[in-house]
């Protein structure tokens, strides 16, 4: 670490598949200031994010716990007020600490963040481009799949500009005012979340140009019934949606746009820590709260265990990380409270089911051999399933008794299931028993129920984020 307190900048984007970026792989996609990011520091090649909806998996990063032991799962689920966050622990050993951009929380809108310039305080952070089309029963988004496309806003008023806008003017007063002051500042991005609607700059270069990925159109008739219950609530490739395979690849290079958006926002981001003279003694932490199935298996969005939504980017960077380093280790979400700990030199509370990873940023094996993730189907609690990633195999188990098991060295796709199958009945019988005794089953629906709602939802709202003026006032960006 260092001799002086450690700044620690997070930055948090929504819904970026961990295949969206050239670090990880994707020779199509723009992505030179992440890619400079990942060459700077550490790259982990097998982070997963412990609930693959935005809800419960902010709320995993946010506590260090699983969602079984937050309780939280469902995008109107409310976190306690008091809970152990880590902005307020880092706030109580002396940090200043606060959030720009979009944090999801459902009830109380600060959860240990000091300050709250701008952000989804009463809205639902994503921004209906360019007009507003509440009706009963709407969000206010309109067809993600058919509107997708250039955006219409005008570029200043964007969450995405917004959000480097505020952050700027916070890091000028903090190298003003309070330099001596350690500080924890999260930056978190509504993209390339739907709607996908980048500038135009961003959204050219990949039209005609993207190529989605194969799918067997009977995959959907196979498929669990966990699968078949989140592909319901969510566009898909499969006949009867009503749009063209065309439409649908219009929308991966509006995707693509987005994310060589956020891309370039993270640069000028950095270029900020750099100029102010912060990096020396900056923690740099990417990554997203789940990710996008982006037409992979017929499917778009999340909730499901396939790798493009439960798998997510997750780099780090910072004084004493060396430069271009993989680690392979199984980690997650829930490791980032206790790892900014031992970069803050901040004790570690108790209660926290993630682990140190800072071993893995110096080179050495990190001591979990699984992570685990958990999901339940939007406002379908009857449909739930927890998933454990240990070497190369992946199994899921649900609430109705079906299980799947993927090979993912042989079969990174997740084309293939072995479960059932008699050559691998053991390792099947092994993962099913671990998972049940980390998820407990029969205990699924209570702790479902027991958290409570918001009756009225964030994407109920007419006005997608909102700032906080000088005297505390809140009051409506628009779009």
């Amino acid at each position: 670490m260092a001799d002086t307190p450690m700044n620690v900048l997070l930055i948090l984007s929504d819904q970026h598949s961990v295949g969206a970026l050239g670090c990880y792989g994707n020779d199509q996609i723009a992505t030179p200031h992440l890619d400079q990011l990942a060459a700077e520091g550490a790259v982990f090649d097998n982070a997963y994010c412990q609930g693959p909806l935005c809800v419960p998996s902010r709320t995993s990063l946010i506590t260090g716990q699983y969602c079984r032991n937050h309780g939280v799962y469902d995008n109107q689920h409310i976190l306690e007020a008091n809970s152990s966050t880590l902005p307020r622990w880092l706030g109580e050993h002396g940090y200043r600490t606060c959030l720009i951009g979009k944090a999801h929380f459902n009830g109380e809108q600060y959860h240990g963040y000091q300050q709250r310039p701008y952000g989804d305080l009463w809205g639902q952070a994503h921004q209906p481009d360019p007009a507003w089309t509440l009706s009963k029963g709407e969000s206010g988004l309109g067809d993600l799949i058919g509107q997708s496309g250039p955006s219409r806003i005008p570029l200043a008023l964007t969450q995405t500009e917004i959000c480097v806008a505020e952050a700027a003017k916070w890091l000028l007063y903090h190298v003003d005012r309070a330099p001596n002051q350690p500080f924890f500042l999260s930056v978190q991005f509504d993209k390339p979340h739907f709607p996908w609607n980048p500038p135009a700059r961003y959204f050219d270069p990949y039209v005609d140009r993207v190529a989605l990925p194969a799918f067997d159109d009977e995959e959907l008739v196979r498929a669990v019934p966990f699968v078949q219950a989140a592909a319901s609530r969510a566009p898909h490739r499969f006949d009867g949606n009503g749009h063209s395979e065309a439409d649908h690849a219009r929308t991966l290079a509006a995707y693509y746009g987005c994310v060589s958006w956020v891309d370039d926002a993270v640069g000028r981001l950095l270029e900020m820590i750099r100029y102010l003279g912060l990096a020396g003694r900056t923690l740099i932490i990417y990554t997203t709260d789940h990710g996008d199935m982006l037409g992979a298996h017929g499917l778009w969005q999340k909730t499901v265990f396939f790798e493009s939504s439960s798998r997510v980017p997750l780099m780090m960077a910072g004084p004493g990380i060396p430069q271009e380093l993989r680690v392979a280790d199984p980690v997650g979400h829930i490791d980032l409270f206790p790892t900014v700990c031992q970069w803050t030199d901040t004790p570690v509370p108790d209660g926290l089911d993630g682990v140190d990873l800072t071993p893995g940023l110096v080179g050495l094996p990190i001591g979990r051999d699984a992570i685990f993730s958990e999901s339940v189907v939007l406002k379908q609690p009857e449909y739930a399933g927890c998933m454990i990633r240990t070497g190369p195999w992946k199994y899921n188990y649900y609430l109705d008794g079906s299980e799947e098991l993927y090979q993912l060295l042989d079969d990174p796709g997740e084309t293939h299931s072995l479960a059932g199958s008699m050559g691998h009945a053991a390792i099947q019988r092994e993962l099913r028993g671990r998972v049940q005794a980390f998820w407990e089953p029969a205990q699924q629906r209570s702790r479902y129920d027991r958290t409570p709602r918001m009756r009225r939802e964030k994407h109920f709202y007419r006005w997608s984020n909102q700032f906080v003026g000088s005297g505390g006032e809140i009051f409506n960006g628009r779009p």
